[in-house]
Order: C-alpha cells, then sequence, then structure tokens
C-alpha cells in the first residue's frame, strides 16, 4: 500500500509518500510563485520510483491558507485522484497542525488552533483528540482575534492553544497521517467531494 500528501495552503511545497509499513518520506521546497510551473516535475521526481498505479489513496491539505496555492494544490490532487480512480482526502490546514501539536505533546485537551488571515483576523478551529484521530469541535472559520479570544474563554474545558508557524508545509506528514486514519476506518472518499476553503475572498474589503 502507498499513498501520497500535498500541502500547498503555504508559501512552500510540502510532499509525504509512505508504505505505512515504516517506509516515510517527505520533502518541502520554498517555491513562492514558481509553485504552478515546477508542481508537475517535483512530483513526478518524488514519486520515482513507484508506479502511479501502486497508490492506494492520495491527501491533500485543501485549506484555509494562500489563495492561489491552496487551489493548485487541491485541483491537482483532484485531477490526480480521478485518473487514478482512487479515493481522495481532503484534510484541513488547521487540522493538520493540530496533529503535529499533539504528536509532539500528547493531550487529552482539545486544541484550539489559530492561523494568521488576512485583515487582522484568524483562522481559527477547535480540536478533540479521540482514538481515531482528531474530532472537530469547531469548524474551521474566519474571527477576528476579539471574537476568539471570546470563544476561547466561554469554552467549558481546559484548551492547549496552538499557533501556526511559518512552515506551514512541514505538516504534511500530519495531512498523510490524517488521510491514513480516515482509510483506516473505511472512508473512501472520492476525489469530487473534496473543495478548496479559503475562508476568505482574496478581494473582500
Amino acid at each position: 500500500m502507498l499513498a501520497l500528501a500535498i500541502h500547498t495552503c503555504g508559501p512552500a511545497l510540502g510532499l509525504a509518500l509512505s508504505n505505512f509499513e515504516g517506509e516515510t518520506h517527505h520533502q518541502t521546497w520554498a517555491l513562492g510563485r514558481d509553485l504552478s510551473t515546477q508542481l508537475h516535475n517535483l512530483l513526478v521526481e518524488f514519486v520515482a520510483p513507484y508506479d502511479w498505479k501502486e497508490f492506494s489513496f492520495l491527501a491533500v491539505a485543501q485549506g484555509p491558507g494562500g489563495f492561489t496555492g491552496t487551489r493548485i494544490g487541491v485541483v491537482t490532487a483532484r485531477t490526480l485522484a480521478q485518473q487514478l480512480e482512487i479515493p481522495l482526502f481532503g484534510v484541513s490546514s488547521l487540522a493538520a497542525i493540530a496533529q503535529r501539536a499533539l504528536k509532539q505533546s500528547p493531550t487529552d485537551s482539545a486544541l484550539a488552533v489559530e492561523m494568521q488571515a488576512q485583515r487582522g483576523q484568524l483562522f481559527t478551529a477547535i480540536y478533540q483528540p479521540t482514538a481515531e484521530g482528531l474530532a472537530a469541535v469547531q469548524a474551521d472559520q474566519v474571527l477576528s482575534l476579539e471574537a476568539w479570544e471570546s470563544v476561547l474563554a466561554s469554552y467549558p474545558k481546559a484548551l492547549n492553544r496552538v499557533a501556526a508557524g511559518d512552515d506551514l508545509a512541514e505538516t504534511v506528514v500530519q495531512v498523510l497521517d490524517l488521510g491514513h486514519r480516515g482509510w483506516m476506518r473505511g472512508d473512501r472518499p472520492d476525489w469530487s467531494t473534496v473543495l478548496p476553503y479559503y475562508g476568505q475572498h482574496p478581494v473582500d474589503r
């Protein structure tokens, strides 16, 4: 069994590949505006020497994040999954951040994740660790800092607050992990169900 994850929601590209039997590879590239022209070639090089027909599923970070990068990553993953006729797992980039924090510091408490958005707002979400992965207590949404602080203050239980760093692409490993957890639960999502989540429109005022 092989699976591939793609993360393009930040300024860098992240790719991860695993057979879930001890062999996992991941790499990031600071591509910036070159993402659209470099992604295909880097994908081909990263996947070699495996055959695309060996892959059981794909996973992609579906946002929130940068508008153009998120769109490119999701469109690429959808196209590959459609052509290969395999499931595609869409994973929140905030869930991937929460999953990494959970791996670094295991806890039973909920994780309150925040990431800078445009116009002084925040991408936010609250995830509760479970035996099967993460359960979204508060789905991804855009809030002002004041509104987010109010949500946290009114939460009935202890929270671990997690702030996203500048290394979003590094969490591609967690995107793959969360996709694999879905696979092990028996989920087989069709590529057509995975859509980018932008949170904000780039031209909103």
